[in-house]
């Protein structure tokens, strides 16, 4: 398996990170839990990225999934600060933009 460019292995560690994010925070505190929920985005970031230069399509089709993830982030964060005041804001805004981010770039990927 070619790890260079594979966005597809990029997208899935991305959204490993967010799932974890939330409850590592929760059990950790927020240093500890951000350092190692982070863990598994910088591998993915260091094994897809190093010495890769990508192509128009690459860019375009990251452009187009940050610009859904930003969508479905405030949609979400709107949803949490109106029916669930008592999760942690900060917390679920940070686990939720790696699982958007990760689940928009595996199905834009898959896709195009």
């Amino acid at each position: 398996m070619r790890l260079k460019g594979n966005y597809y292995w990029f997208f899935a560690l991305q959204l490993v990170s967010g799932i974890i994010a939330y409850p590592l925070m929760v059990k950790f505190g927020l240093l500890l839990g951000i350092l190692l929920s982070f863990l598994p985005f910088l591998v993915g970031l260091i094994t897809t990225h190093v010495n890769y230069k990508p192509d128009e399509r690459d860019l375009q089709l990251i452009h187009k999934t940050d610009s859904f993830k930003s969508m479905l982030l405030v949609v979400a964060m709107a949803l949490i600060y109106l029916y669930f005041p008592l999760i942690n804001w900060f917390f679920a805004m940070y686990a939720g933009i790696s699982i958007f981010r990760g689940v928009t770039g595996l199905i834009i990927f898959a896709t195009n």
